[in-house]
């Protein structure tokens, strides 16, 4: 903008035709959003992202606690049962320094009912809780008793599709 004699604006002439600062500002940004929308699928059309599915809600009542002590099977004596604290099942383990190594899971090893580790071989401590994924990829747990007894194993819902587990010595 130029300013006349009489102080009233001018728009400038460049090139023959006019030039309003603010307007080639706002085609500027209104150029670049156009070309960053084309540019987000091949096809030129703007997609919306997909929602990732909420993960399935863990059943424990039809949970098992399988492991080397019971060849892996859904036995019913190793069948979570709700208690006051969440869902428990208690085992007798022998404590000759080897771990014991187990996992959570439905009858059929349903991959989204199928609790694990983050990583093979997760140490499970005593008396502290471990966050299981529920997933087909998850891994073996391993516990190892410190003396012979009956272990209370106790899970509970967690965030973001994780369950809490936690063992104590009876």
């Amino acid at each position: 903008m130029r300013v006349n004699s009489r102080n009233e604006k001018e728009p400038s002439l460049q090139l023959g035709f006019f030039i309003d600062g603010d307007a080639v500002k706002k085609s500027f940004i209104i150029a670049t959003v156009c070309f960053a929308l084309s540019a987000c699928s091949s096809n030129g059309s703007f997609k919306i992202p997909e929602i990732a599915p909420e993960a399935p809600r863990i059943q424990f009542e039809n949970l098992f606690l399988r492991g080397v002590f019971n060849w892996w099977e859904a036995d019913p004596s190793y069948k979570f049962k709700r208690t006051n604290t969440g869902w428990s099942v208690e085992v007798e383990l022998i404590a000759d320094g080897q771990p014991y190594d187990f996992r959570i899971s439905d009858a059929k090893w349903t991959p989204s009912q199928s609790c694990g580790g983050k990583y093979k071989g997760q140490p499970v401590m005593l008396g502290s809780t471990v966050y299981l994924v529920c997933e087909q990829d998850s891994e073996n747990l391993q516990f190892t008793p410190s003396s012979t007894g009956i272990y209370r194993f106790t899970v509970n819902a967690a965030s973001a599709g994780e369950v809490a587990l936690m063992v104590s010595k009876i």
